[in-house]
């Protein structure tokens, strides 16, 4: 999908998302504009009464107030206005605290749910999307991006009250003075040109920036908690502590010149606001030097409007740069919720139980990018029967297992469970009849116990009986706090063989029909190795397993043997029928010395 970077487009497309509580939002911003700039117009017949000058004079602002002052029940006219002003003050402040409460509520719900909606996606995602795009990456694009809507709703509805606030404020300079209004005005247009500049050539090319560079950051931290054991081992902990330092140093540099020109443009409008002030005082002075007393009120009250101005204008090109800053962080959001992400198409038809076998009719299968990984390959997996999966590296081994998992999707031929092609097979239930151990095994920084039951319900004896399974219960019962011993992250309190046999149960405790072992054994040492292999002889004996072996001496008691190579099957028997054959496995076998 082509990306959309057009900033209105953007902002319109999360705003159509969210009609209602936004349009309450502007309706608010709004009400707050509005009674603000009513406080700062209550300030003129404050002045022209404290005064006594203009009282008579025909004035839009001052009618207004003097019909409203006299639905109060006070004599006093002077106090009047200044109780309507704090009534006004009051009600300027009360909205506007409800507008702030109501817009960081919004935006932290609208956050919460942008990032939910994202996760659901990527979580349903085929295995490639994972393959082909960096974690770093992806974490952040599902963590940090989301978070831009928060700044650009905020951003947005600040712009929006600011900028009724102005017209206001403004209508209240005209009915005052429509000469210095107009002169206003220009440097108005002038300040928000140049911010308009600063917004395009230093905000959203900055944060552009910054989003890359915390992206990468990103990436290089995830890395590196990763390889963290090869790290130390190859001593490249100061190769690593460069590129973090230099990509760091490129955020915080592009952080600063954004926000730096966000700061200094109060100050700058500041510096022109008092030399405007003076400027209109000197004029007022010389123009009409023979009525500057009864201008007073005029005066006073104009430049009360134009100094509340400041924040006015201030907020508004703060708005604008925060917007214009949001949208990469948005464009990243917009991307990913309109993005297709492509998946594995489920199927309609419910699996009860396993029955007679899984068979592979003449698959061809290509990774993205790689050719001839299996190429018209036909295997039979037979119910309650070990299979192994032997061959050298890249064969297509493993490949054979991630298309059974559905990982993947066969490009050419079929696979067919109990004769049903796999694709016509509800996937949720045909994995509930799978037991699933790989050589890289996931443990997550929890207990023994909920490793073991996997974010699923299951009683301490269904858990008990699982690690039995799995030869695990003997070193679990010495463990400090027995199955609710927390094991650090990835394990890292286990040893390897620990941690491979609570993977072993974790895939029993499912009780599934069908059991495979991906090179489960591969990375242990010897003690482990036995302890593992003990526990897949023990569950082989009633279940039907497919077991892919680098070492073959943990195979040869298998029912069949399938050899690979090249993406084919070389040859097909069992350990005493293809060393009779003195064929690819022989080869295989004698080269290992066993």
């Amino acid at each position: 999908m082509e990306k959309q970077t057009g900033g209105l487009s953007i902002i319109r497309f999360f705003f159509n998302q969210n009609k209602l509580p936004l349009i309450l939002l502007l309706v608010i911003s709004i009400l707050v504009g509005g009674l603000e700039a009513a406080t700062v117009a209550a300030v003129y017949p404050i002045l022209t009464t404290a005064f006594e000058s203009g009282l008579n004079q025909s004035n839009f602002v001052l009618s207004v107030f003097q019909n409203t002052v006299k639905l109060l029940p006070v004599a006093d006219q002077f106090i009047g206005y200044c109780i309507l002003f704090i009534i006004l003050a009051g009600l300027a402040f009360v909205t506007k605290i409800v507008s702030i409460r109501y817009r960081v509520t919004f935006g932290a719900r609208l956050v919460e749910g942008q990032q939910k909606e994202i996760f659901s996606r990527l979580i349903t995602a085929d295995y490639q999307y994972f393959i082909d795009h960096k974690e770093g990456d992806i974490i952040y694009n599902t963590t940090v991006a989301p978070q831009g809507l928060t700044r650009l709703v905020t951003a947005s509805t600040e712009f929006m009250s600011q900028l009724i606030l102005s017209i206001s404020v403004l209508l209240l300079l005209f009915s005052l003075s429509w000469q210095g209004t107009i002169a206003f005005i220009i440097m108005a247009i002038i300040y928000y040109v140049f911010t308009s500049y600063l917004s395009r050539r230093v905000a959203y090319i900055s944060a552009s920036l910054q989003v890359e560079a915390m992206r990468e950051s990103n990436v290089i931290l995830n890395e590196t908690i990763g390889g963290i054991k090869q790290i130390k081992v190859f001593a490249t902990a100061g190769d690593q502590v460069k590129k973090f330092s230099q990509t760091v140093r490129r955020v915080w540099s592009h952080f600063v010149r954004n926000h730096f020109w966000q700061q200094v443009l109060n100050p700058i409008l500041m510096v022109v606001l008092y030399l405007f002030i003076g400027l209109v005082a000197i004029s007022i002075r010389v123009i009409n030097p023979g009525s500057f007393n009864t201008l007073i009120p005029v005066f006073g009250t104009f430049a009360f409007a134009v100094f509340r101005m400041v924040p006015i204008m201030g907020g508004i090109a703060n708005a604008t740069m925060q917007i214009v800053a949001s949208l990469p962080n948005c464009e990243t959001v917009h991307e990913l919720l309109n993005e297709r992400l492509s998946s594995i198409k489920d199927g309609h038809r419910e699996l009860e139980s396993f029955k007679t076998s899984i068979e592979f009719a003449d698959v061809s299968f290509n990774y993205k990018g790689r050719k001839d990984i299996l190429n018209k390959v036909s295997v039979y997996f037979e119910k309650g029967k070990t299979t192994a999966i032997v061959g050298r590296s890249g064969a297509g081994k493993s490949t054979i297992v991630s298309l059974i998992l559905r990982l993947f999707d066969v490009d050419d031929g079929e696979i067919r469970i109990d004769g049903v092609n796999i694709t016509e097979c509800e996937t949720r239930s045909w994995l509930g009849k799978i037991g699933f151990v790989s050589q890289e095994t996931f443990i997550f920084n929890d207990t023994i116990r909920n490793n073991i039951t996997f974010g699923s319900k299951y009683s301490d004896e269904e858990v008990v009986r699982a690690a039995r399974y799995a030869d695990a219960d003997s070193f679990i019962s010495r463990m400090p706090e027995g199955y609710d011993t927390p094991v650090g992250d990835k394990g890292m309190r286990l040893s390897g063989g620990q941690r491979q046999r609570i993977a072993v149960a974790r895939a029993m405790i499912r009780n599934p029909e069908i059991l495979i072992f991906d090179e489960a054994t591969n990375a242990l040492d010897n003690i482990s190795e036995a302890a593992v292999q003990k526990a897949i002889d023990d569950i082989s004996r009633d279940h039907t397993v497919i077991i892919i072996a680098h070492r073959l001496s943990t195979i040869v008691k298998s029912d069949k043997i399938i050899v690979m190579g090249d993406g084919r099957v070389l040859e097909e028997g069992t350990h005493r029928e293809l060393m009779a054959r003195r064929g690819a496995y022989h080869e295989l076998y004698s080269s290992q010395g066993t």
